[in-house]
């Protein structure tokens, strides 16, 4: 079956549409995918939390669900285009342009935090849908976050079983090229791994995507 929808706060989302909504097609933005953008087939999709997992907690991991902090809401930002395709046939395509991350404030609503155009936003879908042909995402039910590793520079799709405790998760590209990119991973065999990278590392880095 497909990735188990995650359930955002209405907040979060009536505010990443206000934000995506002032920004599509404004050419007063810098220029970017979504300055560039036709607002009417400009859709928000994927809600997911954003987790990080800090150097200090890898040394101490025990398992990766007590290590990682759940944090902000990130939404996938789709265009829908018109391709001419054999005989001059049109067809439409989604396609991702860009990866909203919504914060809470102190008052508790939602604002922008972060509108990225980088590498990891097209890495995202690509990683979801070789997630969902696996055998145990179609016969179980996980739920997406994205994994934020900055001492060792990984970015996860983190697949949580929601029926167990038999995590995925799958490393996108450009990360850290000791790992594989998008190959299916269970978490202790993930964490292992970034336990190895992080000895080397001697601080926090900064991962953004």
């Amino acid at each position: 079956m497909p990735i188990h929808p995650s359930d955002p706060p209405a907040a979060a989302v009536e505010a990443v549409k206000r934000a995506v909504a002032s920004r599509a097609g404004k050419s007063r933005f810098p220029r970017s995918n979504l300055s560039v953008a036709d607002l009417g087939a400009v859709s928000i999709s994927m809600p997911h939390q954003v987790a990080h997992l800090p150097l200090g907690n890898i040394h101490r991991a025990a398992s990766l669900r007590m290590a990682a902090i759940l944090g902000d809401w990130r939404f996938l930002v789709h265009e829908t285009k018109r391709r001419i395709v054999a005989d001059n046939d049109e067809r439409e395509e989604r396609v991702p342009i860009a990866a909203a991350t919504m914060v809470m404030t102190a008052t508790g609503t939602y604002e922008l935090g972060e509108l990225n155009e980088g590498p990891f936003v097209a890495a995202t879908e690509e990683a979801i849908r070789r997630a969902e042909k696996l055998p145990e995402v179609q016969k179980g039910r996980f739920e997406a976050v994205l994994l934020i590793v900055p001492a060792v520079y990984v970015v996860a799709l983190w697949l949580q079983d929601r029926d167990g405790d038999a995590d995925l998760l799958l490393t996108m590209p450009p990360s850290n090229p000791a790992l594989m990119p998008y190959r299916p991973m269970t978490s202790p065999a993930f964490l292992d791994i970034v336990h190895k990278l992080a000895q080397k590392a001697p601080s926090d880095g900064v991962t953004r995507g």
